[in-house]
């Protein structure tokens, strides 16, 4: 039995080839996606007539098909999917838990923030004192620290440190295990891509199979917008020489 209408639900993933090794990455888990769209394109080649008995009618017509677009919104926020958005490479993003005995740190100027080397710094125990370790400064009044980052800014107050002065921190800093991501250094996304699905309104299984895309970033990414924010990305299909097209959509009879 013919569905009367379409209203697909499903998953997809894909398969990221990666540029270091040189190989499919293999189909893993799902991403939350809110766009899976398969355009295919053409182009309309028309002959007109000039004879006066036919003039301007068509004498032949040819739809000459083009390669087939697809674009594809995911709205799960993973390393991979943000390493798409960004056409960027992943690495790890690792630091040790330990601590800084009156560490060296030279400041550069007031109000602006300086590393002190480590990141997540830890507010317990945490110190900073001049040079010569004889004069502690107040936090919130002398200096403030962004404890993430691992920074430290002087503050415009009576007896905070100079603009430049050599200062001393003293603290702990917790351990990071993250990923970090290189934008800009793919120009392009190539990924093998599957749909799986079913037709809510009838229940049939509705599956395709994309053999390669190449993809690219449809739309900035905005992280301050006011509502959830899509990873778009768009690009053409791909036919692999032992092909005969670009992708394939199955569906699949059920039986009782």
């Amino acid at each position: 039995m013919t569905a009367r209408a379409v209203l697909a639900a499903g998953e997809v993933s894909l398969s990221i080839w990666d540029t270091v090794n040189q190989a499919w990455s293999g189909f893993g888990d799902y991403f939350d996606a809110d766009k899976f769209q398969i355009t295919p394109q053409f182009e309309e080649l028309t002959s007109e007539s000039r004879a006066r008995a036919d003039y301007g009618q068509a004498r032949a017509s040819v739809i000459k098909p083009r390669p087939t677009e697809i674009a594809i919104d995911l709205s799960a926020g993973s390393v991979k999917a943000l390493a798409m958005q960004f056409q960027g490479l992943v690495q790890t993003l690792t630091q040790a838990s330990g601590s800084l005995a009156a560490q060296s740190v030279t400041l550069q100027g007031v109000g602006v923030w300086v590393s002190v080397g480590k990141r997540n710094l830890a507010s317990s125990g945490f110190s900073l004192t001049n040079s010569a370790g004889s004069t502690t400064y107040v936090l919130g009044t002398h200096y403030e620290v962004n404890w993430q980052r691992g920074e430290i800014r002087p503050l415009a107050a009576s007896g905070a440190p100079g603009g430049t002065d050599s200062v001393k921190v003293t603290g702990t800093y917790n351990a990071v295990d993250g990923s970090k991501i290189l934008g800009g250094r793919v120009s392009q996304v190539r990924v093998q891509a599957r749909f799986d699905g079913a037709n809510m309104v009838d229940g049939s299984p509705i599956e395709v199979d994309v053999w390669e895309a190449v993809l690219s970033a449809g739309s900035g990414f905005d992280f301050l917008a006011a509502g959830f924010t899509p990873i778009s990305l768009t690009g053409k299909l791909v036919k692999p020489a032992n092909k005969t097209e670009a992708y394939e959509v199955r569906l699949p009879a059920t039986t009782a």
